[in-house]
C-alpha cells in the first residue's frame, strides 16, 4: 500500500482551510492542477472519498472532517517543534548547568549568570556550589555543562581544561590595620600576627606554610577554615589576617577589607573545565564568552590584585 506524503496532506489541509483548489494553490504557491493531482493521489492512497465536487467547490465529507482533526493536531505539533527550533537558534530555549567552587560563587558567578539570563530569556540555569574535586566529578560524568575550579592538576581524559587566569594569592587585612600603608606585604611583615589559615587538606595551605617557613616567620594560627570567603569574614571581623584568592578578596574589599599584593608570589589559577566527549552548545559558548570578558574586566580594574 502506498504511503501518504507530506505534500499530499499539506494540499488536503490547504483545501479544508480555503474551500477551493484555486485558493489552496495560492496558499501553497503551486498551480491549481497540481493541487487537484495531489488531492486525487491523496484520496487514492487513503481509499476514502474526502470531497464532493459541487459548483467548483470541494465539499468535505464526514470522513474528511474526521481526518482533518487529526491533521490539525499533527500540524500544531510540527509548529511547536518549529518554534522550539527557532528558540534554540536564538538561544531562548534550553538549560545550562554550572558547577563552581565556593571562591567564585559568592558574587562573581551569580553576577555573570544574571547577565547571561538577560541575554537569553527563557533559558534555565542551575548553579551547584561544590569543592573543586566534586565539580570535576560532575563535569566528568557529563551531569554538568561546565565547571569553574581552582587550577589543580587534572589527569582525567574525559575533561577538557582551559585556564581562565594565572593569578596569585593576595593578603587581606582588617580595616585600620597597621600595615594598611604598605603596598606590598611580605612574610616578615606578618611576624607574630594572628593568622586565618585555609584548610590543612588543601594544597594551597601547604604552599602558604612553606613560604613562611622559608622566611623564618612565625604566625599565630588562630583560625582554620576551608573556605576563602570564610577566611575573609574572619579578617573583616578582626580575628586576624590571611592569604586568599583575589576574586574573593575583591568582593570583601567592597565591604571594607584591605587587600594588598603579597610577595613572594604564591600562584593561584582559575580554570574552566568541560566534558571532552561532548561539544560546546551555543549556550555554553555564550556563557564562556561572558566569563572570559569578566576576567578581562577584573584584571584591568583590580589594580593588580587579579592577574591573568
Amino acid at each position: 500500500m502506498a504511503k501518504l506524503t507530506y505534500r499530499q496532506i499539506e494540499a488536503f489541509r490547504a483545501v479544508m482551510n480555503s474551500g477551493t483548489a484555486r485558493a489552496a494553490a495560492e496558499v501553497l504557491c503551486i498551480s491549481q492542477p497540481a493541487v487537484s493531482r495531489l488531492l486525487s493521489d491523496f484520496e487514492n492512497t487513503v481509499g476514502v472519498t474526502m470531497f464532493e465536487r459541487c459548483r467548483r467547490r470541494l465539499v468535505p465529507t464526514p470522513e474528511a472532517r474526521f481526518f482533518f482533526e487529526e491533521v490539525e493536531r499533527a500540524f500544531v505539533s510540527l509548529e511547536k517543534l518549529s518554534r522550539a527550533a527557532e528558540e534554540l537558534r536564538e538561544f531562548h530555549l534550553g538549560s545550562l548547568r554550572i558547577g563552581a567552587m565556593p571562591a567564585v560563587s559568592m558574587e562573581f558567578i551569580p553576577s555573570l549568570t544574571h547577565r547571561f539570563c538577560n541575554q537569553h530569556p527563557g533559558v534555565s540555569v542551575t548553579l551547584q556550589v561544590r569543592s573543586t574535586q566534586q565539580v570535576i566529578d560532575l563535569v566528568a560524568s557529563q551531569q554538568f555543562d561546565l565547571g569553574i575550579i581552582s587550577g589543580i592538576e587534572i589527569n582525567d581524559p574525559s575533561i577538557e581544561c582551559e585556564t581562565l587566569a594565572d593569578s596569585r594569592l593576595v593578603c587581606v587585612l582588617p580595616p585600620g590595620h597597621s600595615l594598611l600603608n604598605k603596598e606590598i606585604i611580605r612574610p616578615q611583615d606578618l611576624e607574630g600576627e594572628s593568622f586565618i589559615s585555609l584548610g590543612s587538606e588543601q594544597s594551597i595551605r601547604h604552599k602558604i606554610d612553606y613560604t613562611f617557613k622559608q622566611a623564618g616567620v612565625s604566625r599565630q594560627l588562630v583560625v582554620d577554615t576551608q573556605l576563602h570567603y570564610a577566611a575573609c569574614a574572619f579578617v573583616l571581623a578582626g580575628s586576624g589576617v590571611s592569604l586568599v584568592d583575589p576574586i574573593t578578596a575583591l568582593h570583601y574589599k567592597k565591604l571594607g577589607l584591605i587587600v594588598r599584593i603579597f610577595e613572594p608570589r604564591i600562584a593561584y589559577r582559575y580554570s574552566l573545565i568541560l566534558p571532552r566527549q561532548r561539544g560546546k552548545s551555543g549556550l555554553t559558548k555564550s556563557f564562556v564568552s561572558i566569563l572570559n570578558d569578566a576576567f578581562k574586566f577584573y584584571e584591568s580594574n583590580s589594580e593588580g590584585v587579579l592577574e591573568r
